[in-house]
């Protein structure tokens, strides 16, 4: 495999991670925009635990339940609070990159020095076996949402969450069981970036990926399986970026080089405008 190939889609890995979790909250009815908060939640547990004597199989796990913790938080408010989800997202994401920060400050000192952990082992095309299976989790969630009977109880709760309620079911608990499932997946997400991608963390470490991740889920038309390809154009965008900057002599200022992966998900979502195929009651309060 090439370089640059396993280059993206081990960038590609932790953005469908996060982006397959928030399409799953979506279907429910709910919407997380702190996903980046989560993310960052998730990167730094990882870390701490791997600082701490934990393995990275351990640390990845211990991010998983970092982030169960910060789905059921999120379901506490916005979900059976009915508080407007819009402004729980922004203050997770604010309280997310702040505790982060602090944090991490506690372990490196007032020196801020780089701290590295050790990376999860290749597994297969030289690429750790969590950032190949993060590739099998839209199709297990198309699956899950087109085959079983609680994934079509959970397209019920975000398309007519009132005829859920009629046959006996509960909103508030699958969009509680949609949220926590989410929280891990972003976590699981920020936690790969720095056991695979780079092993340490710096503050704002996840670099708006969360905000990406978003804006794939617009992208695949809240379809699990068009998230792969999505992931893939951020993903090779941003490998490219580091390729261009890694060669210099280009005269293009460095600015553009980061600006790079936003851009194309900006023109992705401009030629695929329009909000076909999101869930009727995305937003809404749970009845």
């Amino acid at each position: 495999m090439s370089g640059f190939f396993a280059i993206a889609l081990l960038l590609a890995a932790p953005l469908l991670l996060a982006a397959t979790g928030e399409l799953l909250l979506e279907r429910a009815g709910s919407i997380q925009i702190g996903l980046e908060g989560t993310m960052l939640i998730g990167a730094f547990t990882a870390f701490a635990a791997a600082r701490s004597g934990a393995g990275p199989h351990a640390a990845l796990l211990a991010a998983a339940c970092a982030g169960l913790l910060a789905g059921a938080a999120f379901a506490a408010f916005a979900v059976a609070g009915r508080a407007d989800p819009i402004l729980v997202g922004t203050a997770w994401n604010l309280v997310a990159a702040g505790g982060t920060a602090f944090s991490y400050r506690l372990l490196a000192g007032a020196t801020g020095s780089v701290l590295e952990v050790k990376a999860l082992p290749p597994f297969a095309f030289g690429l750790p076996a969590a950032a190949l299976a993060a590739f099998f989790v839209p199709a297990v969630l198309e699956v899950f949402l087109t085959r079983t009977r609680p994934g079509l109880a959970l397209v019920a709760a975000g398309d007519n969450p009132l005829a859920l309620e009629a046959t006996g079911g509960s909103v508030v608990a699958v969009r509680t069981a949609a949220s926590v499932a989410a929280g891990a997946l972003g976590a699981l997400g920020g936690a790969l970036l720095v056991l695979t991608v780079s092993p340490t963390f710096v503050e704002g470490v996840t670099a708006g990926r969360g905000f990406l991740a978003l804006a794939l889920v617009v992208f695949a038309r809240w379809k699990p399986l068009r998230l792969v390809p999505g992931a893939l154009l951020v993903g090779g965008a941003t490998a490219l970026q580091y390729r261009l900057q890694a060669g210099g002599g280009t005269g293009i200022p460095y600015a553009v080089f980061l600006a790079l992966p936003g851009l194309l998900a900006l023109f992705a979502l401009a030629a695929a405008r329009g909000r076909g195929g999101a869930p009727k009651a995305l937003g809404t309060p749970a009845p």
